[in-house]
């Protein structure tokens, strides 16, 4: 005989917690056929996690060790530049050598004053409108330029300011070069699709009306399209 679900049961589901004499297969089925965003923090999992914790922490040390490069070791973990350097200052790790010695140097240009910022570019650090150097730099050799364009560096150095190093694109376009030259990026870019597919897929099956939504949304853009 099967077991009927109680209320009790569901909301215990809700709040993520599993129902005693459930096991977590049937909870996760439960979950996934009335919508429920369930994750539990079981023992078994718990354990799990703080394994895994002690992996990525011990890649990331090794990683620091080797390059010292905080933001592409975080981009290759997936975890946030934050977490990279709390990891590294337990460890005694020195990172970006060339990051920290530029953060105490500025650029004086046109009278205003620019300082390093961590996001990899010169910002100006006076008061007033935030600008970026290399933007300005681009706009006194070439004019005025549509807002919504970038300024990137061709050589992938954003220390070399030259101005035939600078480069104007759309962000479109930028995307699509780093998707060509930039290995983890590509991955991301594939990793995000399949991860979207797969929410929407989960979502369309709870809520049958999202897909006919989405095929008629469909349809009237390629009628559109083809007149």
């Amino acid at each position: 005989m099967i077991n009927k679900w109680t209320d009790a049961e569901i909301a215990m589901l809700r709040n993520n917690i599993l129902p005693e004499g459930r096991t977590l297969y049937s909870a996760n089925n439960k979950a996934f056929r009335l919508g429920i965003s369930f994750c539990p923090v079981t023992k078994k999992s718990f354990k799990a996690q703080r394994a895994q914790a002690a992996y990525v922490t011990g890649s990331v040390i090794r990683e620091l060790q080797k390059t010292g490069k905080v933001r592409a070791t975080a981009r290759m973990y997936g975890i946030s530049y934050t977490t990279v350097m709390d990891i590294a200052r337990k460890a005694g790790i020195q990172v970006n050598p060339d990051s920290v010695a530029k953060r105490n140097e500025t650029i004086v240009f046109e009278g205003r004053n620019y300082a390093w910022h961590d996001s990899g570019y010169y910002w100006r650090c006076t008061t007033g409108k935030r600008e970026s150097l290399a933007r300005l730099i681009y706009e006194r050799a070439h004019g005025p330029i549509n807002g919504r364009m970038i300024v990137t560096f061709k050589d992938g150095n954003k220390y070399n300011l030259d101005v035939e190093n600078l480069v104007c694109m759309t962000p479109n376009e930028q995307s699509r070069k780093r998707y060509a030259e930039d290995p983890l990026y590509r991955a991301q870019c594939l990793a995000a699709l399949a991860l979207g597919r797969l929410n929407t897929q989960i979502n369309e099956t709870i809520d049958p009306e999202l897909k006919k939504k989405r095929m008629e949304k469909m349809w009237n853009s390629r009628r559109a399209k083809n007149g």
